[in-house]
């Protein structure tokens, strides 16, 4: 039988100079037989913004070129968007919390809300970039610009996230 260090929350290391939570595992005997690193994610790194852009351009890509979207940019009311837009920043705050912060949230909420904001504004640029990019973000109208923005960066800020997460 195995089991965890006594110390649940492990111990910390820098490994390939990131931050690490180290547990080891032991035997019946307490012979140390395993070893898990879990990274923290404390720090937001050049490497990390690139995960996001990739992430985000995965999903938004598609999405940009397709007349539903343009479509329900023009459609929805003001409120709607406004709804998609809360739901995107709470689901999104819920999905890092979940992958990169559960264990370690309390030590690191700052870091968890730079990631979120980081992250969705990352996602946003890129939906914006490319709704310019197949003229469908038209300067005299921001609204109609903000509202087909928001709809793309909503599947994409988890795309962007779980590209961040799995790397």
């Amino acid at each position: 039988m195995t089991h965890r260090d006594e110390n649940h929350h492990g111990s910390l290391h820098l490994i390939d100079g990131r931050a690490h939570r180290v547990h080891h595992l032991r035997d019946d005997t307490g012979t140390i037989i395993g070893t898990i690193a879990k990274p923290l994610r404390s720090q937001f790194r050049l490497a990390d913004l690139g995960q996001l852009l990739v992430g985000a351009f995965v999903m938004a890509l598609p999405l940009a070129f397709t007349e539903e979207v343009w479509d329900l940019g023009r459609d929805l009311s003001h409120g709607r968007v406004l709804a998609i837009f809360l739901a995107s920043i709470l689901t999104l705050a819920l999905f890092i919390w979940t992958l990169f912060y559960q264990d370690e949230g309390e030590h690191y909420r700052g870091t968890f809300l730079k990631r979120v904001g980081s992250a969705y504004f990352i996602t946003f640029c890129v939906a914006l970039f490319l709704m310019i990019l197949v003229d469908k973000a038209p300067l005299d109208d921001l609204w109609l610009t903000l509202s087909r923005t928001i709809i793309v960066a909503f599947p994409a800020s988890f795309s962007a996230t779980a590209v961040d997460y799995v790397k």
